[in-house]
């Protein structure tokens, strides 16, 4: 099932995920490469892969390997990090995901993550059930469901401060140690954003620029605020 709702507004208008990375010759490069690092078919194999990742001693390498390998082999995923959670948690969540979501829109694409947006207004059920359809979160009848929603505006990621959609990593990691540690299913989860838009750089800890970044997966306006 191809997906627009659900994806962030400009992925969407770009044609897609695919158009999306295709559309970005560094996105669509680092794609190129992820996919030839990330060749594992076995849990055994996958170690290996991302142990020797893993030391270089930086983990955002680490990181991207593992969203490409949840993108190509979910099962593969989840049975390597139930197999050695206690070095790899903290790739796929804190504290790797932090550096991760200061560069999650400059890293290719991928269909896990709902986002839901300013302009969904009226459309939120219409926006989870295309998630949830193409995601495969159906009972018997065909209804849409899911156990479990982590959400996240990102205007407060961990202590980075407003990071809009790019937060998108917070919610996918918690859900990933909801798995690993309460045996949540992660087939009936969804990691989810609400894009309300995106203060400037004074209120990021490291006056990290989204709104001027050329790739960017957010919907381009100041933050609604309600407080």
């Amino acid at each position: 099932m191809t997906r627009f709702l659900s994806l962030p507004k400009t992925v969407a208008r770009a044609g897609g995920l695919d158009a999306w990375n295709a559309s970005h010759p560094e996105l669509r490069q680092m794609t190129r490469l992820l996919d030839k690092m990330c060749s594992a078919t076995t849990v055994t194999q996958v170690l290996e892969e991302v142990h020797s990742i893993m030391l270089l001693g930086h983990d955002i390498w680490a990181y991207a390997y593992m969203r490409m390998l949840y993108n190509k082999a979910p099962n593969l995923y989840y049975a390597t990090l139930l197999a050695e959670p206690v070095a790899l948690l903290p790739v796929v969540y804190t504290p790797a995901v932090g550096e991760a979501c200061q560069k999650f829109g400059q890293m290719p694409q991928y269909r896990r993550g709902c986002y839901v947006s300013l302009s969904d207004r009226g459309r939120v059920r219409e926006v989870l059930e295309e998630y949830a359809r193409a995601e495969g979160l159906c009972d018997e009848a065909g209804k849409p469901f899911c156990d479990c929603i982590v959400f996240s505006d990102g205007g407060r990621i961990l202590g980075l401060g407003d990071l809009a959609a790019w937060g998108m990593g917070i919610p996918i990691g918690k859900l990933d140690l909801y798995t690993v540690c309460a045996g949540v299913n992660p087939y009936r989860t969804i990691p989810l954003i609400i894009d309300a838009g995106c203060f400037g750089p004074e209120v990021c800890t490291s006056h990290f620029k989204v709104l001027r970044l050329p790739i960017t997966v957010k919907f381009k306006h100041a933050r609604l605020s309600f407080y």
